[in-house]
């Protein structure tokens, strides 16, 4: 899709930012008399309607009308395309979503969209940003084209495990994705903070079960009644629903975000073992073997079918379900990423046979399945779609790819996707009705909450226009948690009005936020940050979901360890996602029997922070610094540049942490595996800079979470878990601080058999002596 055609609108908007309408506009309005939409129609129409009358058109009646559309002057009418309600423009765009909006001097008008999820957001224009609106233009009516048909907008926080945290608001995050323009959003949160899975006395692998539920979460069928406690499904449900219907009460489809097919109990196996299909668990994580449905069994798949309809029956919102494969407590039967390796239940493929046959027989297994589930939703819902990402299962891709069809989407998850193989798949897929979604970031940090990347966040976006991408996943903040995000304006911009040259827009918005006085040194912080952003290096695991599954913010990294008592480590060990024999709990590079960074990446990295990240990071925090210290209380600049300024010191210490990571499997495995004095005195010396890099660090951290009311960081109402930090992480911090100094200078050292020690509680009275030496 070439950006110059998307847009009617395109040229005119930098343009018209430079003189306000708004006054105009409020004239026109204030003779608006009677605000209509239809009565039965979607449910955004009403909540547009409404919001218009109590923000705008003040004098007007609001009225929602079954047939005849009162006409004349003062008559605002509210609708999606389809509802006849609304004229609209002359000549829509054929094969692109598209807005509208007219509004005459004597306050007559319309707002109408070619699909429900665009409404609440040309409203929103309306009400925030008018000035990008001419009168004069208003008159005659100003279609807007949508670059993209589906966004599934994603916080990371309204379907997920982070539902519960501190000072998250579901229906602020809502009516941002709203505003933005997303049309898609995971609704399946559980009812419950903590998931109903449990397992054995030192077992992690439970915790993977407080995302992602599946569907018997919610419904049961004659095969499970009675599985899981009626008033926990009856929780679940009724928390769906409200989800669901939020979601929908500002134009946006909700779907489930599922783990699918997932494990059963144990008491389900005790009576129907015959039905057991693979098993899913992480061997290293679980100390109870979890096995799933074979859904090779046609009861099994009507077990499925029957559960997904009634999911659609009792919530008709939803729109969508997108499937985690071969992952907490998930997978398919024999296909070769499984945890524990190919296996499954007797009715799939018989022993002995060669990799190439097992392969094809796993991946015609899955395709059936999905076929089951997309037939179960259509006759419930035409439009229902199931998205999956073959990311899990490589092995098998090509011949699901096959399978796919209409109503099975791909999730590539990942940005690019412009390589000729790849974009001759998609023109595959699109022939037969299969959507590929690509992925975007909005986001600055993949942890710490509002950093500004502005310029980087419409490359991202501008990307996937160039590869033609029309269905995507958009990563961005929450609003209730990041009230002011450059980042999220940049993607409504997109969305709305085609953002060719960001420069303008972005000073603009800075201008709306700070005034003219300080807009442009608001501008050149967020250069400055976007600048180091791109800078900074791609930690992977531990950057994002690993920084809080192996507790890197909390845990002292001092040269050796175990030094520390157990008792004193408990303190993060307890919700460390690491068993007692995990080498991660004594060796940073180490989970299990992956090795998670080499020495050289981790020595490339700390160059890369020492010499690209810190000078440019540290005057950003200056700038910021320096403006709040003089500006007085009550300027509308002040919480501003204040919270940005928490934001970034907050970020530095991020950053510092995974530096000093680095750092710390340099030192310490580089000093073991040393030939030279040199090398090991050299080491050494990497250590001792690290502890005291890290020591400053947890305590500018710590002074930081004392003081500022930003919050930056995910925090679990309930207290810390395996995914997240609780309120009480600055008592963390101090148990950290005092470690480090206590445990600072013994010498480097990792057990190299910690993989085969006993856990305390066994009982055996064996000692490591004992069994080691065979």
């Amino acid at each position: 899709m070439k950006l110059q055609n998307v847009f009617s609108l395109a040229l005119f908007f930098m343009v018209s930012l430079a003189f306000a309408a708004l006054p105009d506009i409020n004239e026109r309005f204030q003779d608006t008399r009677l605000i209509v939409y239809p009565k039965n129609g979607e449910r955004v129409d009403s909540t547009v309607a409404a919001e218009l009358r109590a923000r705008l058109a003040r004098s007007a009646e609001l009225r929602g009308i079954v047939d005849r559309r009162p006409t004349g002057k003062g008559v605002f009418t509210v609708s999606v395309d389809g509802e006849g309600l609304a004229t609209g423009p002359d000549s829509p765009p054929v094969g692109s979503e598209w807005c509208y909006v007219r509004l005459k001097e004597d306050g007559s008008g319309e707002l109408l969209a070619s699909k429900k999820h665009l409404l609440y957001g040309l409203y929103a224009r309306l009400r925030d940003d008018a000035g990008i609106f001419a009168a004069s233009k208003l008159s005659q009516g100003i279609l807007i084209t949508s670059p993209f048909k589906v966004i599934i907008g994603e916080d990371g926080f309204y379907g997920r495990r982070r539902r519960f945290s501190r000072g998250y608001d579901a229906e602020e995050t809502i009516r941002e994705l709203a505003r933005m323009g997303c049309s898609h959003v995971v609704a399946n949160a559980l009812a419950l903070p903590y998931p109903v899975e449990d397992g054995p006395e030192g077992e992690v692998y439970y915790r993977f079960y407080q995302y992602a539920p599946d569907l018997d979460m919610y419904v049961e069928t004659r095969l499970n009644k009675g599985t899981y406690p009626p008033e926990i499904l009856k929780a679940n449900m009724n928390f769906l629903k409200e989800q669901a219907r939020l979601a929908d009460r500002y134009g946006l489809t909700p779907g489930m975000y599922m783990a699918n097919p997932r494990s059963m109990p144990e008491s389900f196996w005790q009576k129907y073992p015959w039905l057991r299909g693979a098993r899913v668990d992480h061997t290293f994580r679980a100390f109870r073997p979890r096995y799933n449905l074979t859904v090779v069994h046609p009861l099994a798949r009507w077990h499925y079918a029957e559960m997904l309809k009634k999911m659609l029956k009792a919530v008709p919102e939803l729109g969508f379900m997108v499937t985690l494969i071969n992952d907490s407590g998930s997978g398919f039967e024999y296909t070769e990423s499984l945890y524990p390796g190919r296996n499954g239940g007797p009715y799939l493929v018989r022993e002995w046979r060669p990799d190439d046959v097992i392969a094809r027989k796993a991946a015609e297994n899955i395709i059936r399945y999905y076929h089951t589930l997309r037939d179960a939703a259509h006759e419930m819902n035409p439009d229902f779609h199931i998205i999956t990402g073959l990311k899990n299962i490589a092995e098998e891709a090509e011949i699901i790819l096959n399978g796919l069809e209409k109503g099975i989407d791909l999730s590539a998850r990942t940005q690019r996707y412009d390589a000729p193989s790849q974009q001759k798949r998609r023109a595959e897929l699109q022939k037969r009705g299969s959507n590929i979604f690509t992925h975007a970031t909005a986001k600055g940090s993949p942890y710490i909450k509002g950093i500004p990347s502005p310029w980087e966040t419409c490359e991202n976006l501008q990307q996937q226009i160039n590869q033609q991408a029309r269905h995507i996943n958009v990563d961005v903040e929450p609003g209730s948690l990041v009230p002011r995000d450059i980042n999220r304006e940049i993607v409504m911009a997109v969305q709305f009005n085609n953002l060719q040259q960001p420069d303008s827009f972005i000073s603009a918005v800075a201008k709306r936020w700070v005034g003219k006085e300080l807009d442009d040194t608001l501008v050149s912080i967020w250069k400055q940050v976007d600048r180091v952003k791109k800078n900074v290096p791609d930690m992977g695991l531990y950057a994002a979901s690993g920084f809080t599954w192996y507790r890197i913010w909390d845990r002292p990294l001092v040269p050796d360890i175990a030094k520390i008592p157990e008792k004193k480590r408990a303190y993060y060990e307890d919700y460390l996602l690491a068993v007692f024999n995990n080498p991660n709990r004594v060796d940073l590079q180490a989970d299990a029997l992956w090795d998670l960074y080499t020495l050289e990446q981790c020595e490339k990295n700390i160059r890369i922070y020492d010499t690209k990240v810190w000078a440019g990071l540290d005057s950003a925090i200056e700038k910021t610094a320096l403006v709040t210290a003089s500006l007085e209380q009550g300027q509308k600049a002040l919480p501003i540049f204040t919270d940005l300024r928490d934001r970034l010191k907050a970020w530095r210490c991020y950053l510092m942490t995974l530096r000093n990571t680095c750092a710390w499997i340099s030192g310490v495995h580089g000093y073991m595996s040393a030939s030279t004095a040199a090398v090991r005195s050299r080491k050494k010396e990497l250590l001792q800079e690290m502890i005291e890099l890290e020591l400053k660090n947890t305590k500018d951290l710590l002074v930081l979470w004392r003081q500022t009311d930003v919050e930056f960081m995910p925090i679990y109402r309930y207290g810390e878990n395996g995914h997240d930090y609780g309120p009480n992480f600055g008592d963390c911090l101090e148990k950290k601080i005092a470690l480090m100094q206590k445990y600072a200078d013994f010498a480097p050292y990792i057990d190299p058999d910690y993989m085969w020690r006993l856990p305390q509680e066994s009982g055996l009275g064996i000692s490591p002596k004992e069994y080691l030496k065979y």
